[in-house]
């Protein structure tokens, strides 16, 4: 039996459990990461496959971040990562392709927050100006509102009950509720996107930026997070998965843990189970005293496809990311800046019709897209399709009022991931917001 008196334990090394440790072990609280995997990162690290591409370090999906994501680059300063060593920071510039319709470009100038948005949408190429200024009509009422509503409805409903054209919708806004809440916009909560578009649009102008990953996520954050915890003294276990978790009633200070893994047991006094909602609803079911009522952990989930596709490493995309609307495919993004020439990543959220089609299928339908982007495109040389059936919880209506708090009702134990009650979708932002919570609450007890 493995204890310390006021050592934390948390179990799960993806960006929640990770930004968790960092903070603890920023404050001088020893600290013992658990992590089933042989490696950390949980839904956003690198892999190598075996099939495809197997030279290169790819993602298991690809991710993009905003300028909003405060909590995130802070955390990485902690870190002492320079922003400009992993990420490519670029000022919004949207450019969408459809079969059915003209290209339409939005581009942000450098003004102050609002006014870049609004003087982006008056420039909107190829929508008519009157649905130009229903845009920019809706975002001013939402600002007097600000940002809030007062029952939730679907993002569907809200566009409607704000006379948004259907054209605008399949342009803009389900595009973007796709890529930040990766939930169909008849279903996705309007409260959860009207946070989103607040963060990203009404406070600073470098809120809406986009940045995007120079090197694999693994390099990026997890290796640089681990030697941190380690420098600091604590301990980062891997292919350590937690079997079995017993809640002992202690004394009136709380409760305390036993960790039971395949070759050891470990003695905690305080606990955070930063796993994903499924895998915590397990752990629950295998001690069902563990987690007392009150807390929800029934998700129903979205896929995200991810389709990298290499070509000839002459190749690049006119720009950094590109979209699609009324089509298959929903973003394109360039690996040339990950120094992987010639490397698409196509990213498909939320709607399960890829996972009809074979990879091979799937990789032809999109090859066929990118068409709509390049003249003369060459054929592939080659493919890898990643598909993660459970990559989001799906961001209904209501959603917040069914996410649990990172606090429980049994003390000395927390939760922590982007389900938890943060009021983001599930996003890097939302995991490292939550694992935050969770490690300055303890502080602040100790």
């Amino acid at each position: 039996m493995k204890s310390a008196d006021n050592t934390v334990h948390i179990i799960g090394a993806g960006w929640s459990g990770l930004a968790c440790a960092v903070a603890l072990a920023e404050a001088g609280i020893p600290v013992v990461v658990l992590e089933a995997a042989p490696q950390a990162g949980g839904r956003a690290r690198t892999v190598r496959y075996k099939k495809s591409l197997s030279s290169l370090a790819l993602d298991n999906g690809q991710h993009i971040m905003l300028g909003a994501y405060h909590n995130t680059l802070q955390l990485f300063r902690r870190l002492g990562i320079n922003e400009q060593d992993i990420l490519i920071r670029q000022t919004l510039a949207l450019t969408l392709y459809s079969t059915h319709h003209p290209v339409i470009r939005l581009k942000t100038p450098a003004l102050p927050a609002p006014l870049h948005l609004i003087y982006a949408l008056l420039n909107f190429d190829n929508i008519i100006w009157s649905d130009r200024f229903k845009v920019i009509r809706m975002l001013i009422k939402l600002r007097f509102q600000k940002f809030r509503l007062q029952s939730d409805i679907s993002v569907y409903e809200l566009l409607h009950h704000h006379l948004q054209p259907d054209t605008i919708i399949q342009a803009l806004w389900e595009p973007l509720c796709l890529a930040t809440m990766n939930t169909p916009v008849k279903q996705a909560s309007a409260q959860v996107f009207l946070r989103v578009l607040e963060q990203s649009f009404n406070h600073r102008a470098q809120d809406s930026d986009l940045l995007f990953f120079k090197t694999d996520l693994s390099s990026a954050f997890c290796e640089p997070a681990i030697a941190y915890i380690q420098q600091k003294g604590g301990q980062v276990l891997f292919s350590c998965r937690v079997r079995k978790i017993e809640a002992i009633s202690a004394s009136r200070f709380g409760s305390r843990f036993i960790i039971h893994t395949k070759s050891a047991q470990f003695e905690s006094s305080q606990l955070v189970l930063a796993t994903p909602a499924y895998i915590t609803a397990q752990l629950q079911q295998q001690n069902f005293n563990l987690i007392p009522p009150g807390s929800s952990l029934k998700f129903s989930y979205e896929p995200i496809c991810t389709i990298y596709l290499q070509y000839p490493e002459q190749l690049q995309l006119p720009q950094i990311m590109s979209g699609f609307f009324n089509s298959f495919s929903q973003w394109a993004i360039d690996h040339s800046l990950n120094q992987q020439p010639g490397l698409i990543a196509v990213v498909i959220s939320s709607s399960g019709k890829h996972l009809q089609l074979s990879d091979q299928q799937l990789a032809n339908t999109i090859h066929n897209e990118l068409k709509l982007i390049i003249n003369n495109l060459p054929h592939y040389l080659d493919y890898q399709v990643v598909i993660d059936k459970r990559a989001t919880f799906n961001c209904h209506v209501n959603i917040n009022a069914q996410r649990p708090d990172y606090i429980t009702s049994r003390r000395h134990l927390y939760l922590a991931g982007d389900y938890t009650r943060t009021g983001y979708p599930a996003t890097l932002e939302g995991a490292v917001t939550s694992g935050l919570n969770a490690a300055h609450y303890i502080i602040d007890q100790h």
